[in-house]
């Protein structure tokens, strides 16, 4: 029987954002216990928010909106693989694991060593990477660190070489208790119109 592993990080009052972007902010316009009929939330969110999918009209302006992403991008067979020894991620790397065959790459850094610490670096992967995956039929990166660019970087080299080859970014997984190996991929963005990117409820299927 498949099995299915939740790999979203948990938003809430106080989820590191990136520096200096949009807080997750949850608060309740009304509440039972306050005499109301209903409880209501209210929330303020940007869409780079945790685990989350980049449109590529965010580091793009001419690039689609999420909106108009094409929706199996995110759903589908996926790879998840456990980098948590690499300095860097390169092709050799890649080459070495057959990565190259997983169409949704998933890729184990442990960046986050808590939670509640936004972190300050990743491995990152060489400029020639998105060329040689979607060469290779990836259609798609996911990573467990906050971008695919490091933290102070101003002009984004792997999220411009990821878009002219047409590979989709998905950012802050939580892939702790997801071993290395074949699974399903279902990590649907919302439906919003002309955003930069949405924030995903992404989730492995294991397969028999």
């Amino acid at each position: 029987m498949s099995q299915l592993i939740d790999i979203t990080r948990p938003l809430h009052n106080g989820t590191p954002e990136w520096p200096g972007d949009t807080p997750v902010a949850f608060d309740f316009a009304a509440r039972i216990a306050d005499g109301d009929a209903v409880n209501v939330g209210r929330l303020t969110i940007s869409p780079h928010n945790g685990t989350h999918a980049d449109a590529p009209y965010h580091y793009n302006d001419e690039g689609i909106p999420i909106d108009q992403v094409p929706l199996e991008t995110y759903m589908g067979p996926a790879r998840v693989v456990d980098i948590r020894d690499w300095d860097a991620i390169t092709i050799e790397r890649l080459e070495a694991i057959d990565a190259g065959s997983a169409e949704r790459l998933l890729l184990r850094s442990g960046a986050w060593s808590s939670p509640d610490v936004f972190p300050e670096t990743w491995p990152l992967m060489q400029p020639n990477v998105p060329a040689w995956l979607t060469a290779q039929g990836v259609k798609l990166i996911g990573l467990d660190a906050p971008s695919v660019d490091e933290l102070t970087s101003k002009d984004l080299p792997i999220h411009l070489a990821c878009n002219a080859v047409g590979l989709f970014i998905m950012e802050n997984l939580l892939l702790d208790d997801a071993p290395p190996g074949d699974y399903e991929l279902i990590a649907l963005p919302l439906r919003l119109r002309g955003a930069d990117g949405s924030p995903v409820r992404a989730i492995l299927r294991t397969t028999d």
